[in-house]
């Protein structure tokens, strides 16, 4: 075999295996978007929306209820929970959160772990509960989708009397809707303890580490088999760049949550392009980077960590969506807040960010941060007892360069931020969210134009 030839076999083997590798990341990445979603629609109570993101024979079992197969009587099961929406002062936020997703060498099923932290609120109570997922998926017809869903429920409880004292056992099978099998395990929830196998192998000692091609043959693309590769390559190089962008875009959006966490104003608002805009809750929207860190160090007190402070910003549940110039993109990402110090009170919430990102000589950077608060609450209280409507522009400084885009209340009130994403099972865009500002916005309406 002649030099070039062993090159142009070398350049095959590497380019299917780059195939492959973009492949299966592209749809890891799908996943995590699925599961996502599945995430903010149940936390809204959409359930004919969750139940679309499975597929036809799929499979769905929570905690001991078991097990409810197709569709429509997975549609059916999710109905459980209570009608279609959330009603006045209703919490159901299920976040999805550390995602392990192994797909197939086919490219067609994959496995991925999860686990869910669960706030909870009907009927003048509260609870808060923890979870994890081992679920299944299936590409069809090229679009990912759920076809078994299991949440091994590890606690739930009474807010007031929290994990130790208020454990509230699982319930059973329904009477009013029996499963179509019987749970798959049984166990029992916290003060029990339950382990649900891990369907992945230990990512250091369990896998063999792929070793690195080595090419370093250069090829003449005046050849014809040479030629036809590159016009393999062209495709697979565009695929790869973008999800190197998603990825550059959640270690963005990922580093704020922790320079937030310790007070790093001055690195939050290096994150940010110099005409970036930051819009918080009800506090109105502030222009450029400068105004952004004033925000940070005037509002949110002194630079870096305290004695007995926590801010905590978590961020979490990521769909990130590019432009196809590759050039701007847009994400929607839940936070999980807790604050409060010696000195100030002590409070925690949900947020829902809807951001926009800018490219900017390639490095990725956010252009508009736009985070509506879905509940803030006093931790003493609890979101059943005591809940901030939202801020207000004249209650915190310093004030903003122009008013909130949008006002609304937040729980026991109800606001939705638009999707910017198509439901990624459907194709689906979401309906516009209800106009009510500044008052309650009921689900019916919602459902009704849905």
């Amino acid at each position: 075999m002649s030099s070039l030839s062993q090159d142009i076999t070398d350049l095959e083997a590497v380019l299917a295996r780059c195939e492959q590798d973009a492949a299966s990341l592209e749809s890891a990445q799908q996943i995590e978007n699925l599961q996502g979603a599945y995430g903010y629609y149940i936390d809204k109570g959409l359930w004919d929306q969750a139940a679309e993101l499975f597929s036809t024979d799929a499979t769905y079992e929570y905690g001991q209820r078991g097990v409810y197969v197709g569709r429509d009587r997975i549609r059916a099961a999710l109905g459980l929970f209570g009608p279609q929406g959330l009603d006045p002062g209703q919490l159901n936020n299920y976040m999805m959160l550390q995602p392990m997703i192994d797909v197939a060498a086919n490219n067609n099923s994959a496995k991925a772990r999860w686990r869910s932290d669960i706030q909870l609120h009907a009927q003048g109570k509260a609870y808060w509960g923890e979870g994890t997922y081992e679920n299944e998926y299936a590409r069809v017809d090229g679009v990912w989708k759920i076809s078994k869903l299991h949440f091994y429920v590890t606690m739930l409880a009474d807010y007031d009397k929290g994990w130790v004292a208020g454990n509230i056992p699982m319930e059973g099978q329904s009477a009013q809707m029996p499963p179509d099998r019987p749970p798959t395990e049984v166990y029992q929830s916290l003060p029990e303890v339950y382990l649900p196998a891990y369907h992945y192998k230990n990512p250091v000692t369990g896998t063999t580490a792929r070793p690195a091609s080595e090419n370093a043959a250069l090829v003449d693309n005046t050849m014809t088999e040479a030629g036809l590769l590159a016009e393999r390559l062209q495709p697979l190089a565009g695929k790869l760049a973008r999800l190197l962008d998603e990825s550059a875009i959640e270690k963005v959006q990922r580093a704020y949550g922790y320079y937030v966490d310790k007070a790093m104003w001055s690195d939050v608002a290096d994150l940010f392009s110099e005409h970036g805009t930051l819009e918080i809750g009800g506090r109105g929207v502030f222009l450029g980077k400068k105004r952004v860190l004033e925000y940070l160090g005037v509002g949110l007190g002194a630079v870096g960590p305290q004695a007995g402070q926590i801010i905590n910003h978590q961020q979490f549940q990521g769909i990130v969506t590019v432009a196809p110039d590759g050039k701007s993109a847009k994400g929607r990402w839940t936070a999980f807040v807790m604050g409060g110090s010696p000195y100030a009170a002590v409070q925690w919430g949900d947020v829902t960010y809807e951001n926009d990102y800018v490219n900017e000589d390639g490095v990725w950077k956010l252009a508009r941060l736009h985070a509506p608060f879905t509940m803030y609450s006093l931790y003493a209280e609890g979101w059943h007892k005591s809940t901030v409507p939202n801020t207000r522009p004249e209650s915190f400084p310093p004030p903003p360069d122009l008013p909130p885009t949008v006002v609304y209340l937040t729980f026991p009130n109800f606001y939705l931020e638009p999707f910017h994403y198509p439901n990624p099972v459907t194709g689906k865009e979401a309906p516009p969210p209800n106009p009510a500002a500044g008052g309650l916005a009921p689900m019916s309406d919602y459902v009704d134009r849905h």
